[in-house]
C-alpha cells in the first residue's frame, strides 16, 4: 500500500510526497513504540525531526529533571511549519536515542527560524529550530533505545526508493518519444522488481544510486528532446529534475555518498 501510496503522490507533487513521508514515519514510531497516547496524536498531523540521530555525535541533548527531560540543541531541516501540529523529535540523553512527541509552535525554549527558501520544496515551509532547555514532560516520550538504533532501522527503508520510482514514472509519462518511453519504462521495471525483491541494506543502497541515476538520464533526456520549453515552469519534467535531486539528497549517509562518488568515478574513467 505504501509502494502504491508513492506511485500516486510523487508523480503529482513532490511535496506532497515528501510531508507523507514524514506522517507516515511519526505514525509508524509511534505504532511500533506502542505510545500510550498515540490514538490522540494520529488524528493530528504530526511531522519528523529526526534525522540528526544518524549523526556521528550528539545534536540534541537532553538531561532529566524530575518527571520531565530538557533538551538543547539546534533541529535543522524541519519541514511542515503551519502544516504539521506536532513533531517526533530525536534526542539524546544518558547514553541512549530517545523520541518524544511535542508541539510544533514557537514557545519558551522552542525558536523556529525563518522558513528556508531552496530551489525545490518551498511548500514544505522548512524551517530550523533551536531548543533552549525545553521541556517535554515524561508521557511525551515515545521511545527510548541504544543509540544507532534508528540508523540500523532507517538502513533497510525503501521509503526513498518509492518515491524515485514515482518520479521516474512520472518522467515516464511526460515523454514524447515512443522509443525512449518503451526502454524507460523498462529500465524503471527492472530496478523496481529488484529493489521490492531485497531486504538487504547494502543492495538496497546500490539500487538506490542505480535508480536516481536511471531516473536523471530519463528526465535529463525527455527535457533535450522536448527542446527550450523544458525549462518553463508549467512543464513537468523540470520539476521532476528538482525534486528528483530533492528525494535524494535526503538520508544519505556515508555508504550511500561513497557508492554515489564511485559510480561517478568509475562513469569517468571509462570515459577517459
Amino acid at each position: 500500500m505504501k509502494f502504491r501510496l508513492f506511485n500516486t503522490l510523487a508523480p503529482r507533487s513532490g511535496s506532497l510526497a515528501f510531508l507523507a513521508i514524514q506522517i507516515l514515519a511519526a505514525n509508524k514510531i509511534m505504532h511500533a513504540n506502542r505510545f500510550a497516547q498515540m490514538e490522540t496524536y494520529l488524528a493530528r498531523r504530526c511531522g519528523i525531526a529526526i534525522n540528526h540521530l544518524r549523526a556521528p555525535v550528539t545534536v540534541v541533548s537532553g538531561t532529566r529533571q524530575g518527571g520531565s527531560y530538557r533538551l538543547s540543541g539546534r533541529l535543522t531541516w524541519a519541514s511542515g511549519y503551519g502544516i504539521f501540529d506536532t513533531l517526533v523529535v530525536g534526542f539524546h540523553c544518558e547514553g541512549r536515542e530517545l523520541q518524544a512527541v511535542i508541539p510544533f509552535e514557537p514557545r519558551e525554549g522552542f525558536t523556529v527560524g525563518e522558513v528556508t527558501e531552496t530551489f525545490v520544496g518551498n511548500a514544505m515551509h522548512t524551517v530550523d529550530i533551536v531548543l533552549d532547555e525545553y521541556e517535554v514532560p515524561q508521557e511525551h516520550i515515545v521511545a527510548s533505545h541504544p543509540l544507532g538504533t534508528y540508523t540500523k532501522n532507517k538502513s533497510v527503508s525503501k521509503t526513498i526508493h518509492y518515491a524515485l520510482y514515482g518520479i521516474g514514472l512520472g518522467a515516464v509519462d511526460a515523454l514524447e518519444d515512443e522509443e525512449v518511453r518503451r526502454k524507460a519504462k523498462a529500465g524503471l521495471e527492472t530496478v523496481k522488481d529488484a529493489f521490492l525483491a531485497t531486504k538487504d541494506g547494502e543492495e538496497l543502497d546500490r539500487l538506490r544510486v542505480e535508480l536516481f541515476e536511471l531516473v536523471q538520464r530519463i528526465v535529463t533526456t525527455g527535457m533535450i528532446l522536448h527542446g527550450g520549453r523544458s525549462v518553463l515552469s508549467s512543464e513537468r519534467l523540470q520539476r521532476y529534475y528538482r525534486e528528483l535531486v530533492m528525494f535524494n539528497a535526503n538520508g544519505l549517509n556515508t555508504a550511500l555518498k561513497t557508492l554515489h562518488k564511485q559510480a561517478f568515478l568509475s562513469a569517468f574513467e571509462q570515459r577517459h
